[in-house]
């Protein structure tokens, strides 16, 4: 693997737990 295919899957999972969060958020609300 490279680092742009590293970089990539951490951009991803910071999108997915941000979106996570922001539903937890509304839900709760």
């Amino acid at each position: 693997m490279s680092v742009v295919d590293i970089t990539i899957l951490i951009l991803k999972l910071i999108v997915a737990t941000l979106q996570l969060l922001d539903a937890v958020l509304k839900y709760l609300k």
